[in-house]
């Protein structure tokens, strides 16, 4: 098959290659692979395997090829912040180091003795999270790691999986965005707080989606069967290429991004960086096509993903997904409400035991059954949603009529139809795999097989069946908001 492009999604639990074609006006996807993304503890300290994961890459470039797809391109994203260090040779100096490591602890109050958290704000756009690439480069500057003094390149995730497919090292502005460290409104690496923070500095030429980088090694192309794909650069943090691929018409609607972490947000042509924004934890984060994602990062499914795999081992049998919402749609509505950001929801030894925890602290009842936790989660979600929306529409100036949601959460009905009811909107799904399907995407417009977005987004259109769920009750979501969140 030719005219193909193959995504490599990668995530913080799991990874998949996807190969797109386009025929007769639609686009059509093929899942290739799927494959564990396992973090590994060794002594205090949590790594990704990437050794095991890029070994998964090259397999699912091959299974690609060997199931008779003609790859014009391939492309990599991935999750935010972390990322590997090359020494002068080319070799990767360590396993990257995990964001849920516990070793930036403590590093935003460190930074804030040399800039405020205003100042950063003002500088980069991004809303200040301990796991951001500042933090992390600071913990080991702070330790006086010696992998420091042998680096001479950093670089993220999908940009160290890039560099090893092609030998060519880069910085791709989407990915580079979550650092914390790139200008927001220059787009460019701002040296004044490598300089002031005392970082070393170990960043590349910043490119951006639509680059080609560059074909496969010889090495890489003989392993893969591979012989004449382009590897591109799309929006390789995965909430860009996930948000590009939304065919929604108008200014009036907004995004989710609904996975183990919750982005809620909208597009703009500029970063705002305003006082109301920076006080809100607004962000903003590269995105496709010239555009910046303005929008607040939120722990999202993380604890419901957390209660199945507890579940799951105590019990020593799988969860079945729906058996699990049915129970939540039979359990009482608002007994308990959670924030999911808390840092106790963190990283816990048993999520059933931080949420139990948490409602007996605050005076609340604290849930009994599988359906009840399911529940708990679910509405605290929707309640977040409900009232960063209003603070969205504040900041950005924009009134929302629909809110468009993409990736694994939008499969869950439930959790859909209570956040529209939460909302008061009509909440749009369709693009489970939004991410694969902007990368796919982006591929073909840079190689010119599709002429621009316009013209993309017209296809994602005919090639998809979008739900609509529209409010019902309204009304009791309200009071719980103003119970909870005091708006």
């Amino acid at each position: 098959m030719g005219n193909t492009y193959l995504a490599l999604d990668l995530g913080a639990g799991s990874g998949r290659a996807i190969a797109g074609y386009f025929k007769d006006g639609h686009i059509h996807t093929d899942e290739i692979v799927r494959f564990e993304n396992r973090p590994v503890k060794l002594n205090n300290t949590v790594y990704w395997d990437f050794l095991s994961l890029f070994d998964h890459i090259k397999r699912g470039i091959s299974m690609a090829v060997k199931k008779g797809y003609d790859l014009r391109g391939i492309a990599v994203d991935a999750w935010g912040v972390d990322f590997g260090l090359l020494d002068r040779h080319g070799n990767l100096l360590s396993n990257p180091v995990t964001y849920r490591d516990s070793r930036t602890v403590g590093m935003g109050a460190e930074a804030v003795k040399s800039v405020s958290k205003e100042e950063m704000y003002r500088l980069s756009g991004i809303q200040q999270m301990e796991i951001n690439t500042l933090f992390q480069l600071l913990s080991l500057v702070k330790q006086d790691a010696p992998v420091l003094g042998m680096a001479d390149k950093l670089l993220f995730t999908p940009d160290l999986i890039n560099y090893f497919l092609t030998g060519e090292a880069t910085n791709e502005y989407t990915i580079a965005s979550t650092s914390q460290l790139l200008n927001a409104q220059t787009k460019e690496w701002d040296e004044s707080l490598f300089r002031r923070l005392g970082l070393p500095f170990l960043m590349g030429k910043v490119i951006y989606p639509g680059t080609t980088i560059g074909g496969l090694t010889s090495e890489v192309a003989e392993e893969t069967g591979a012989l004449h794909a382009k590897v591109y650069a799309v929006g390789s943090h995965d909430t860009a290429s996930a948000i590009a691929a939304i065919p929604a018409e108008g200014d009036d609607w907004a995004f989710l991004s609904s996975g183990t972490w919750s982005l809620l947000g909208v597009l703009t042509e500029n970063p705002v960086l305003t006082d109301d924004a920076f006080r809100n934890d607004f962000t903003n984060e590269g995105g496709v096509d010239d555009k910046v994602l303005f929008m607040r990062n939120m722990t999202g499914l993380w604890l419901l993903q957390c209660l199945i795999a507890e579940w799951e081992k105590e019990e020593d049998q799988k969860q079945l997904y729906e058996v699990l919402l049915s129970e939540a749609t039979k359990a009482v509505p608002f007994r308990s409400v959670v924030d999911s950001d808390h840092s106790v929801f963190t990283n816990p030894p048993s999520m059933s035991t931080a949420i139990r925890a948490y409602c007996e602290t605050t005076g609340q009842s604290v849930p009994q059954s599988k359906g009840e936790y399911v529940r708990c989660v679910l509405e605290s979600l929707a309640l977040k949603y409900s009232a960063v929306m209003k603070k969205l529409e504040q900041c950005s100036g924009k009134s929302i009529k629909k809110l468009y949601i993409v990736g694994g959460g939008s499969q869950n009905a439930l959790l859909n139809q209570m956040i529209a009811d939460a909302l008061n909107m009509e909440v749009v799904v369709g693009l489970t795999e939004a991410t694969a399907i902007g990368s796919i995407m982006q591929q073909a417009i840079a190689d010119e097989y599709v002429k621009d977005w316009k013209a993309g987004h017209k296809i994602i259109r005919n090639s998809f069946e979008f739900v609509t769920y529209k409010p019902e009750r309204h009304d009791q979501w309200i009071s719980q908001r103003h119970k909870i969140y005091k708006m």
